[in-house]
């Protein structure tokens, strides 16, 4: 019998982490698929789309004035990916002789792809028994919580010290006031980047990989041959040519509070998120925290 990871029951009204159904949003994504007939031909031509869009992409990460995000720049190559899964993909495919290693609560993904072809991965704890032939992906924010994991730069430091590979997945952050790193880390390989947390584009699969060296692994090559999705990449592109990184935190956080205030639970850092006592632990994905999705709430006329 194959093993359930982060089970909680599906009739839970604040139980997946989604994007906002944002009115303004939701009004662009309208008129950029109305003016898809006119544009398909053009975009599909366009060799340099994907590349367009990521430059963009990452400048408009850097523009945020509710996180402080250091040394990207150290990350040179930036490619288009399907949303942060393909950019997970690879890197297990990479680091296939090692063993994996993630935080329980971490996104379930990660899980079933190590439970159904990794069988060595294990968990980690507080005690951060890493191994040198051990590999880690780690959220920040971190999935479980909302907020960077209280264990994260004691992580880094040890797979600094122990050359540990390390994949950050930043998927949440467009969503997020108060996230500080600095990613000049030896052990950091990757990060990855996706639009569907913080717009309702999931199906789209628009998403990034920042990396310090060109290894010429399979989405290398699928970039240098614009075998990518272009249309995804047009979007994407025009979704951030109209909202600001800090739109959708600055237009929801007085909803937190105003939610969390009459649930009695705590905001965490990203806008869409909170977590609970004891009194939610159905909530409770194996790790240490109780999350709630708040995202039906604000989507109330």
């Amino acid at each position: 019998m194959k093993k359930n990871f982060n089970k909680i029951s599906n009739s839970l009204p604040y139980k997946s982490i989604r994007a906002i159904e944002d009115p303004q949003v939701n009004l662009e994504l309208k008129r950029i698929f109305k003016n898809f007939s006119k544009n398909n031909k053009k975009i599909i031509d366009n060799k340099k789309i994907h590349q367009i869009f990521c430059n963009k992409y990452l400048k408009w990460i850097k523009n945020s004035k509710n996180n402080k995000l250091k040394n990207l720049s150290k990350f040179k190559y930036l490619n288009f990916a399907n949303g942060s899964s393909q950019v997970f993909d690879y890197f297990y495919s990479k680091y296939k002789n090692k063993r994996f290693r993630a935080f329980r609560g971490e996104y379930v993904y990660h899980y079933i792809s190590w439970r159904n072809h990794y069988k060595n991965w294990k968990f980690l704890d507080k005690k951060l028994n890493l191994k040198k032939n051990d590999a880690v992906v780690i959220s920040l924010p971190f999935s479980d919580s909302g907020s960077k994991h209280p264990l994260m730069n004691k992580l880094i430091q040890i797979c600094n010290k122990k050359n540990i590979p390390v994949l950050v997945d930043c998927c949440h952050l467009a969503m997020c006031k108060g996230i500080n790193f600095d990613f000049n880390q030896k052990s950091i390989k990757e990060i990855s980047f996706s639009m569907s947390k913080n717009f309702p584009v999931s199906r789209l699969r628009i998403g990034m990989r920042l990396s310090k060296i060109d290894d010429d692994d399979p989405l290398f090559f699928l970039n240098k041959l614009a075998l990518v999705n272009k249309f995804s990449a047009y979007v994407g592109l025009k979704l951030l040519q109209k909202f600001k990184f800090d739109y959708i935190y600055e237009k929801y956080k007085d909803k937190q509070l105003k939610y969390c205030k009459k649930l009695k639970v705590k905001p965490s850092n990203i806008v869409a998120i909170a977590t609970g006592d004891q009194k939610w632990k159905m909530y409770n994905r194996g790790g240490d925290w109780n999350r709630l999705c708040l995202s039906s709430l604000y989507e109330k006329k």
